[in-house]
C-alpha cells in the first residue's frame, strides 16, 4: 500500500478512535488516556524533523478543534515531533537500518516499550500543564498526567502486540 495512503488511513482510524471512544472514557476525573499520540510515534523513520513537525503541528489542531482546547494539544504534538528524531536515534541501535515505521518487533519490546513510554510522557506533561496554565493544584496536574501516561501507555502497547 502507498505510504500515504496508509498515514492518512492511520490518521483517520487513531483521530476517531480517539473522539468516538477514548474520550468518552474518563476515569475519577483524573485520567484522560490519549491513543491519537500512537499516529505520531508511528511515522516513518525516514521524515526530516521539520516533517514531523510540521505532522504534529497539523494532528494538534485537528485535535484542538475537536477538543476546543486552544492550542493545547498542537503544543504537546509539535514537541512530540521535534523529540522523536533524538530519541530514535538515543534508543535504536546505530547498526539497526530502520526502514517505515518503529513497532514493538523491529526495535524489541522493551525499546518500544521505552520509545513510547517517554514521549507519551512528554507530550502529556505539556499537555496537562498548559491546561491547568496554573500552578495552584499541581498535585491534581501531576496526578492526571501519571494516570493518563500509564493508560495510555498500556493501550497503544496493547494495540502494537495487536497489530504484530
Amino acid at each position: 500500500m502507498n505510504l500515504w495512503i496508509e498515514n492518512i488511513l492511520r490518521f483517520l482510524t487513531v483521530v476517531l478512535l480517539q473522539l468516538l471512544l477514548v474520550d468518552h472514557l474518563q476515569f475519577l476525573g483524573l485520567c484522560h488516556p490519549y491513543v491519537y499520540v500512537l499516529f505520531l510515534l508511528a511515522l516513518p523513520v525516514q521524515l526530516p524533523r521539520w516533517i514531523e513537525m510540521s505532522i504534529g503541528f497539523g494532528t494538534g489542531v485537528v485535535m484542538d478543534l475537536f477538543a476546543n482546547t486552544p492550542g493545547v494539544h498542537t503544543a504537546a504534538c509539535t514537541a512530540v515531533g521535534y523529540f522523536r528524531p533524538l530519541l530514535i536515534k538515543k534508543i535504536v541501535n546505530e547498526n539497526d537500518r530502520l526502514i517505515g515505521t518503529i513497532n514493538g518487533r523491529n526495535i524489541g519490546r522493551i525499546n518500544y516499550l521505552k520509545y513510547i513510554s517517554i514521549l507519551i510522557v512528554l507530550h502529556h506533561i505539556i499537555l496537562f500543564a498548559l491546561a491547568a496554565f496554573s500552578w495552584h493544584c499541581w498535585w491534581m496536574t501531576l496526578a492526571q498526567t501519571a494516570l493518563s501516561s500509564v493508560v495510555s501507555i498500556g493501550i497503544i502497547a496493547g494495540i502494537d502486540l495487536l497489530r504484530n
